[in-house]
């Protein structure tokens, strides 16, 4: 099903490349995961390009791990806004329930999602992706279609906002009033220009670590944006996909540790 040999030494040499034209981050062997701990969260700057992503067919997908307290408020997994101040699009683990997930689309509540047999205390990772084509929105969790629904005139503009891992913008404004802190571990984040069908989902969530191994470079051209978190850095790191999309640590940074384990 994959070229993998093939896509293998192709992307180590981009990557290579990658690493030789911008500044490397300090590498910890064997750091897998970023953990939040409060107060603290990953920006991706706004640009025209992260703009012309959610305007056409999109796929977001996160593997996260919460802590184990239940939270009073909804803490965020993912969230970027518009320039009337609400939520374009955003995942958020749901408050006082350790099985729900609360998915925002278009500053509309796409589903409140209470998922048999999930409990955010217990100290899994998870796996979560929404996809976008051609106004049909869906929402996979651990490889299993939660929903998926067609949103008439649906039209994502997501204007001034920056994309935020793990907080949430707050009404009034654009990209002020920081809050819904996520707490607890990040070990990857994709953004992708095209909607992944339903047997990629299923090989994501069962393979969380083969993107680099099992991928050609023209299953990988539609890769719009990769944060692995797999080297400790202070300030911004680089994305991995290739398009330029750095991440900042925002917040208080002596919230932020790396850790050895990971979704794989």
């Amino acid at each position: 099903m994959r070229k993998w040999l093939t896509g293998a030494i192709v992307l180590t040499a981009l990557i290579m490349a990658l690493y030789s034209s911008c500044s490397e981050p300090a590498v910890e062997e064997g750091v897998n995961s970023l953990r939040l701990g409060g107060a603290c969260y990953v920006e991706v700057a706004n640009s025209d390009t992260m703009k012309s992503i959610f305007s056409d067919d999109f796929s977001l997908e996160i593997w996260a791990m919460a802590d184990t307290s239940l939270p009073a408020d909804a803490r965020t997994l993912v969230m970027v806004g518009n320039d009337n101040g609400g939520d374009e699009i955003a995942i958020f683990q749901g408050a006082d329930d350790s099985s729900l997930i609360e998915v925002f689309i278009d500053e509309q509540l796409f589903g409140s999602f209470s998922i048999a047999g999930l409990d955010w205390r217990s100290q899994v990772f998870h796996y979560l992706c929404l996809t976008e084509a051609e106004n049909v929105v869906t929402f996979f969790f651990d490889g299993n279609r939660v929903k998926s629904k067609l949103i008439a005139g649906l039209a994502i503009d997501i204007g001034a906002s920056h994309l935020l891992i793990g907080a949430d913008y707050d009404l009034p404004g654009v990209n002020t009033n920081v809050g819904n802190y996520w707490e607890g571990y990040f070990d990857e984040v994709r953004l992708w220009r095209r909607c992944i069908e339903s047997a990629e989902v299923q090989f994501h969530a069962n393979n969380p670590d083969k993107l680099l191994e099992h991928y050609v470079p023209d299953d990988l051209a539609t890769l719009a944006g990769l944060w692995r978190f797999n080297a400790a850095f202070t300030g911004s790191s680089f994305d991995e996909s290739g398009c330029g999309h750095s991440t900042t640590l925002q917040g208080t940074l002596a919230n932020i540790t790396w850790s050895t384990i990971g979704a794989q």
